[in-house]
């Protein structure tokens, strides 16, 4: 059966999911288990920052501001509180998804995921997403074994 790092807490769906099944969603039509359904991003970036837990570059540093309150909880806290404790932030992107993936990149603010990745990443992966690709018979730009093509302009 399937194991991942879901957590409820970053959709309503997946709260929902979480309420319905727990941990474990073993009698379900596609089983699953997420043992970390009922952490947070903040309970995640504490284990890592107290564990000193190296993390992607891209991600930059765990930062911890001890100066600025927690804020109140919000619907998707499953109602644990945690006024009092330091913030958790990285320095580099907080979510990164599939670097090469370009669904919604149009949309967001410069500097988006790919310029953020040109910056931060890993320069092999960049230059394999730029490079690369040719036309088939039909005329349909395709990416090849050199690349994603999506340098192209």
């Amino acid at each position: 059966m399937p194991m991942t790092a879901q957590m409820a807490s970053e959709s309503r769906l997946r709260t929902t999911n979480w309420l319905k099944n727990g941990c474990n969603g073993f009698d379900m039509k596609s089983p699953i288990s997420n043992p970390m359904s009922f952490w947070t991003e903040q309970d995640v970036l504490e284990y890592i920052f107290n564990s000193h837990i190296p993390i992607a570059d891209v991600y930059g540093e765990v930062t911890a501001d001890f100066g600025e309150a927690q804020p109140q909880g919000n619907t998707m806290d499953m109602g644990i509180s945690d006024v009092g404790k330091p913030v958790f932030d990285t320095t580099g992107c907080d979510r990164t998804g599939c670097v090469s993936c370009g669904f919604g990149c149009h949309r967001e603010k410069s500097p988006n995921r790919w310029e953020l990745a040109e910056k931060l990443s890993n320069t092999e992966i960049i230059d394999y997403m730029k490079r690369g690709g040719a036309f088939n018979e039909k005329g349909i730009w395709k990416p090849d074994s050199r690349g994603l093509a999506f340098g192209l302009s």
